[in-house]
C-alpha cells in the first residue's frame, strides 16, 4: 500500500503528462453517423469505419450503430470492414455544425458464395472476430449464436470452450471458471459491466451454473486491465452482455426435450422465448423480454475412496458407494429497455434474474477397512438466485462524452442439505476388507468381507435392514445473501495534438456491498448429543423404503449389478416428526459458527488517455485508483462461553494504485500485435477475514475445523501480455500470445494443530485440527495461448461447408513460501521444501471443433481437454512421505489434484422453410469421469460417472434469413 503522498505525485503527474497532450481545435466541426447492416437487415456489431484522410476511427455498437465527432468540414472516403464480409467503400463531404448520415448494408464476402445465407453461428463467429480486432484491451467474445451451437446447460460450459479458460464441474456440469491458471476467487464476473456477488455463503467467485447460457447476447472475457474496468480480475473478467431489440422485429421460440441413460433413465428438456421490437419514430424505443426454463434430470455414479497414506500400493482405509438423484430446474428472465434520446445519447433500463434449485437425493453406503461398514443419506434442496438491474446512460456531445450508471444487484442463497444418520446394527463382528483394485484397472478398488456374493445378510454393507436410524438433519434454514449498489460516471473528450488524434477519460465509481449469512441447522436425534449410542431399526420400519428409486447397472455392475435398496428422507422425516417426544431437539439459531456480517465500501477513480501516435501505432495510458473499506462482525471463538450472536468485529482501510498500459502496432491491415501491462488485486473472501468457523463435528478422527483471518491482505499481481493477431480472410483468426503474471501475498490454507482454540462442541483443551487462509509467499503464473478460426469457403465443391475452431494453452506456476500442514515449537508454520505449482492451474488446455456448414445444414463437434490440476495443497516433503524420485510423483499423502478431463460433444440443425430448425445434440458422448486423487492419478479420491445425454428439439425464429 502506499503512502498518500506517493499516490498524489503519482495522480499529479499523470494528470499533468495526459492533460499537456490535450489541444482543442477551435474550429466548427461536423458529425457522421450510421448504422451497419447485413444485407437481411441484420445489425452488425464490431464493423470498423475509417475514413481519408485519416480522421479517427469508430466501431459498431450492439446496435449496429457508430458516431464520429469532432471532424474537420469536408470531403472523405468512407471504408466500411467487418471480416467475412465484402469492404463498403463511400464519399461523403461534411458541412460545419452538421450531422452526415451514412448508413450501409454489407453484402457476403464473393468467396463465401456457396453459402447462400450468412446465419446461425457463422453469424456469431463473424461477430466475435470483429469485436475482439475492434477491443482497446485483449478480449474474447462468445455471441449467442456460438454459444447455443453446441450442448451448454450453462454460461460456464459455454466459458470452457475458449483459450486458456478451465472449469471446475460439479454434478455433470460447469461451475466456476479458471482463467490463466488462476483459481476461481482471481476472477470477476459482470453483468453489463456491473460486478454480480456470489450466491454462495462466504465466497466472492460466483457459481456460474445459477445462469442459463441461453439469457444472455454475448459473453466477454477481458483477459487484460485498464483502468476503465474494475481491478478485481487477476485471471480476467467475465462480462455477460443482455440482449437488446433490434430494428427488425424479433420473435424466437425454442424447446428441447432429451434422456441420459442412467438409474433407469432420466429426462432433460428446456423451453425459452425472446421477444423484441422498436417502436416510435425513428425506431426511438426498444424492448425485448426473454426467459428461459430447464430441468436436468441428472443422475450419478460415484465412488470416493480413502487412500491409506503409508503404503505406495494403492490400498484404502475406506471407500463410500454413492447413488445421486438430482432433479436440477434452471429457469431465468431478461428485459430491456432502452430509448434514443437523440444521435449518440440513449439510456436504458437492463435486467437480469435466474435461479438454480440443484435439488436431489444422495445415498452412501460405506466400507470401512477392518471395521463396520455405514450408511447415511442426503435431501437436498439448495435454491440459488442472481439478480442485476442497471440505469446506464451514453451521451455523445461534438467531442465530449458522457457516460453515467446506477445499479442494484442481489443474490442469495436458500436452504441446503438436510440428510439422515444410522449406525450398524447387523453382525458386531463384520468387517470389510480392501483387497486391492478389481482385475483390469486401478481405479476400482475391490472389497471383501461385507460386499458380493456369498456374503451373508447380517454382514451386507448393502443391506439397508442391517442400519438404525439415529438422526435426521433437517435441511438448512435461513439464508445467505449479498446486496452490492453501484454508481460509475465517466467523462471522455476527443482532442487533436497536430496530426494524431486520442481521448482522454476521467471516470468514478462507487461500490456498496452487504453481505451476510445467518442459516443455522437443526436436528433430530435418538440421543441428546447425537452421538448414535441409540438407534432406531430400519428393518422394523418398511415404510421408510425408498421404492420409486432404483439403479439397475449401478457404475457397470463392477459392485455386484444393482444400487442397494434405500430409504426415502421424506418419510423418514414424517415418522421422526410424529414421534418427536422420543427425540432430541439440537441445533437452532445462533448454532452455526459459520455466520457473519460483511459491509464493504469500493469508491474508485482513474485516468485514461487514447492516442494514436502514428497511422499504425495507439497506445492506451491509465491510473486506477481504489479505496477499500471493510467492515465484518463474526462469531468470537476465543470468548468463553462462545456466544450466539456476532460479537467479533474486524476490517480495514488500504488504498490501491493500479497502473496499465496498452501498446498496438498495426503491422499491415490485416494483422496486429498487441504489448498490454496491467496490475490488479484480488480482495480475500468475506468469511476468510472474518472469524467465521467451521466447528467440528464430533466422531470425527481427528477433529478438524476452519476458521477466518482478519489479518488477511489483498493479493496483487503485475501482469504482462505479449499477442499477435492476424485476419484470415473470408471468416478467420489467428492469435497467438504469451502472458506473465507475477502475484504477491497469495492466499494460501495453513493448518496446525491447537489445544488453545475453544469450540462449543467439544471439551476445553481439545486438540484440533485447525485449516485457517493466511498470505504466504508469492507466486508466478506464465503461459502461451494459440488460436485459428477458419471458414474453409475456398475449397471446392461440398468441401467449402467446412470449417475449424481450435485453440491450445499451455500454463506454468510456482509458488514459494507455502506453508505446510505443520508448524514450528514457536507457532510459525513450516514451509514447504518443493515449490508447487498454483492451485487450479492446469498445464495444458485445448479445446479443437471442426464445423460444416451449408444453407440448411449446420453441424459442429466439441471436443475439449483440461490437464490434471492441484485442487488443495497437502504434500509437505518430509522424508517419511512416500515419493518416486525418477518420475516425481508423490504417493498417496501427496497434493489433492483433479483428474485431467476430456469431453466430447456434437450437435448438428437443418433449417426449415417458414424460420423453423430442428436440432439433435450428443453431450458427454464418451462418458468421461470427474474426480479427484491424490499425489498419482492411482491414488483415488473420487470418481464419478454421468452417461451420455441425447436430445432433440424445434428453433422457431420469425427473423429467419440473414
Amino acid at each position: 500500500m502506499c503512502p498518500l503522498a506517493h499516490i498524489r505525485s503519482a495522480v499529479f503527474l499523470l494528470l499533468a503528462f495526459l492533460a499537456g497532450s490535450v489541444v482543442y481545435s477551435q474550429n466548427t466541426k461536423a458529425t457522421l453517423a450510421g448504422t451497419i447492416k447485413d444485407a437481411g437487415g441484420a445489425v452488425l456489431q464490431g464493423a470498423r469505419i475509417t475514413l481519408e484522410p485519416a480522421a479517427g476511427l469508430a466501431a459498431t455498437d450492439g446496435q449496429g450503430g457508430y458516431l464520429i465527432t469532432n471532424l474537420a468540414p469536408g470531403a472523405y472516403k468512407v471504408t466500411v470492414t467487418f471480416t467475412g464480409f465484402a469492404p463498403f467503400t463511400s464519399s461523403v463531404t461534411l458541412t460545419a455544425g452538421q450531422t452526415a448520415h451514412l448508413d450501409a448494408a454489407l453484402k457476403v464476402a464473393p468467396n463465401t458464395q456457396n453459402v447462400e445465407v450468412f446465419a446461425g453461428r457463422l453469424y456469431g463467429d463473424a461477430e466475435a472476430i470483429n469485436r475482439t480486432i475492434a477491443a482497446e484491451n485483449i478480449l474474447q467474445v462468445l455471441p449467442s449464436e456460438v454459444i447455443t451451437s453446441l450442448p451448454n446447460a450453462n454460461i460456464a460450459d459455454a466459458l470452457g470452450r475458449m483459450p486458456s479458460v478451465t472449469i471446475e464441474r460439479d454434478e455433470g456440469e460447469g461451475k466456476y471458471v479458471q482463467i490463466r491458471g488462476t483459481e476461481p476467487r482471481l476472477s470477476n464476473t459482470m453483468v453489463d459491466g456491473v460486478t454480480i456477488p456470489s450466491p454462495e455463503s462466504g465466497v466472492r467467485q460466483i457459481k456460474l451454473d445459477t445462469i442459463a447460457s441461453d439469457l444472455v447476447d454475448s459473453v466477454e472475457i477481458n483477459k487484460t486491465l485498464q483502468a476503465n474496468i474494475d481491478a478485481d480480475g487477476i485471471g480476467g473478467s467475465v462480462n455477460l452482455v443482455t440482449k437488446t431489440a433490434g430494428d427488425t422485429p424479433m420473435v424466437a421460440l425454442y424447446g428441447v426435450d432429451g434422456h441420459t441413460p442412467i438409474i433407469g433413465g432420466r429426462s432433460v428438456y428446456q423451453a425459452g422465448g425472446t421477444i423484441g421490437k422498436r417502436f416510435l419514430a425513428n425506431h426511438k424505443l426498444g424492448l425485448l423480454i426473454g426467459g428461459t426454463y430447464d430441468y436436468n434430470g441428472r443422475g450419478i455414479n460415484d465412488i470416493e475412496p480413502v487412500p491409506t497414506m503409508d503404503t505406495a500400493t494403492p490400498h484404502y482405509d475406506s471407500m463410500d458407494f454413492r447413488d445421486y438423484v438430482y432433479n436440477r430446474t434452471r429457469w431465468g428472465a431478461t428485459a430491456t429497455l432502452d430509448y434514443k434520446l437523440n444521435e449518440g445519447s440513449d439510456i436504458a433500463l437492463r435486467t437480469l434474474f435466474s435461479t438454480f434449485r440443484n435439488w436431489g437425493n444422495k445415498w452412501v453406503f460405506t466400507a470401512n477397512d477392518g471395521g463396520q461398514p455405514q450408511y447415511g443419506q442426503d435431501w437436498r434442496r439448495p435454491n440459488m438466485a442472481i439478480y442485476s438491474t442497471s440505469l446506464q446512460g451514453h451521451h455523445m456531445m461534438n467531442k465530449s462524452t458522457v457516460t453515467w450508471l446506477a445499479s442494484v444487484s442481489r443474490s442469495r442463497s436458500l436452504g441446503g442439505s438436510g440428510g439422515a444418520n444410522y449406525n450398524w446394527l447387523g453382525n458386531p463382528d463384520a468387517t470389510c476388507t480392501n483387497t486391492g483394485t478389481l482385475p483390469g484397472t486401478v481405479y476400482r478398488p475391490a472389497w471383501s468381507g461385507c460386499i458380493g456374493p456369498g456374503v451373508a445378510k447380517e454382514d451386507n454393507a448393502f443391506d439397508v435392514n442391517n442400519y438404525g436410524f439415529t438422526e435426521l438433519d433437517y435441511p438448512t434454514y435461513g439464508e445467505s445473501a449479498q446486496l452490492n449498489l453501484q454508481a460509475s460516471g465517466s467523462y471522455a473528450r476527443f482532442y487533436h495534438l497536430g496530426t494524431h488524434f486520442g481521448t482522454f477519460e476521467l471516470g468514478a465509481k462507487i461500490r456498496n456491498a452487504h453481505k451476510f449469512d445467518d442459516t443455522y441447522n437443526t436436528s433430530l436425534c435418538t440421543d441428546p448429543d447425537c452421538g448414535g449410542a441409540t438407534a432406531v431399526s430400519v428393518a422394523q420400519h418398511p415404510e421408510w423404503y425408498e421404492t420409486n428409486f432404483h439403479d439397475p447397472d449401478y457404475y457397470d455392475g463392477s459392485y455386484g449389478g444393482p444400487y442397494p435398496k434405500v430409504t426415502d428422507w421424506g418419510k423418514l422425516r414424517g415418522w421422526a416428526e410424529a414421534n418427536k417426544t422420543q427425540l432430541f431437539l439440537v441445533g437452532g439459531p445462533g448454532a452455526n459458527g459459520n455466520n457473519f456480517d460483511l459491509d464493504e465500501r469500493i469508491p474508485a477513480g482513474y485516468i485514461m488517455n487514447t492516442i494514436e501516435l502514428h497511422s499504425r501505432v495507439r497506445l492506451v495510458a491509465g491510473l486506477r485508483v481504489e479505496a477499500t473499506h471493510v467492515s465484518t462482525l463474526s462469531f468470537d471463538s476465543s470468548a468463553t462461553p462462545t456466544p450466539t450472536t456476532l460479537t467479533y468485529k474486524a476490517g480495514g482501510d488500504y488504498i490501491d494504485v493500479l497502473p496499465s498500459a496498452s501498446l498496438r502496432f498495426a503491422i499491415d491491415k490485416n494483422s496486429d500485435l498487441r504489448l498490454v501491462y496491467g496490475r490488479g488485486l484480488s480482495r480475500p473472501d468475506p468469511q476468510d477475514i472474518s472469524t467465521a468457523v467451521s466447528l467440528p463435528v464430533k466422531g470425527q478422527t481427528p477433529y478438524t475445523a476452519s476458521i477466518g483471518n482478519p489479518s488477511l491482505t489483498a493479493e496483487h499481481a503485475n501482469n504482462y501480455d505479449v499477442l499477435y493477431e492476424r485476419n484470415l480472410t473470408p471468416l478467420g483468426l489467428i492469435q497467438a500470445g504469451y502472458f506473465y503474471k507475477d502475484l504477491s501475498d497469495p492466499i494460501v490454507t495453513r493448518q496446525f494443530y491447537s489445544t488453545t482454540i475453544s469450540f462449543p462442541t467439544l471439551p476445553p483443551g481439545t486438540n484440533v485440527l485447525v485449516s485457517q487462509p493466511v498470505n504466504a509467499g508469492s507466486a508466478h503464473v506464465q503461459g502461451v495461448e494459440f488460436g485459428y478460426q477458419q471458414r474453409m469457403s475456398f475449397l471446392p465443391s461440398v468441401l467449402g461447408g467446412a470449417g475449424l475452431t481450435a485453440n491450445y494453452s499451455y500454463t506454468q506456476s510456482s509458488t514459494n513460501g507455502i506453508p505446510e500442514d505443520a508448524t514450528n515449537p514457536d507457532g510459525t508454520s513450516v514451509l514447504r521444501p518443493d515449490s508447487p505449482a498454483l492451485l487450479r492451474q492446469a498445464p495444458n488446455t485445448w479445446n479443437i471443433s471442426p464445423t460444416y456448414d451449408t444453407k440448411k445444414f449446420s453441424m459442429r463437434v466439441g471436443m475439449t481437454y483440461d490437464g490434471a490440476m492441484i485442487y488443495q495443497y497437502q504434500w509437505n516433503g518430509t522424508s517419511d512421505q512416500i515419493h518416486d524420485p525418477a518420475t516425481g510423483v508423490k504417493g498417496p499423502d501427496g497434493d489433492n489434484y483433479l483428474y485431467a478431463h476430456f469431453q466430447f460433444d456434437t450437435q448438428a440443425s437443418y433449417r426449415l422453410p417458414f424460420g423453423l430448425e430442428v436440432y439433435a445434440y450428443g453431450l458427454n458422448l464418451n462418458n468421461e469421469v470427474f474426480g479427484f486423487y491424490n499425489g498419482g492419478t492411482q491414488y483415488v479420491v473420487q470418481r464419478e460417472y454421468y452417461h451420455p445425454t441425447y436430445a432433440g428439439g424445434v428453433r422457431w425464429n420469425l427473423i429467419h434469413e440473414r
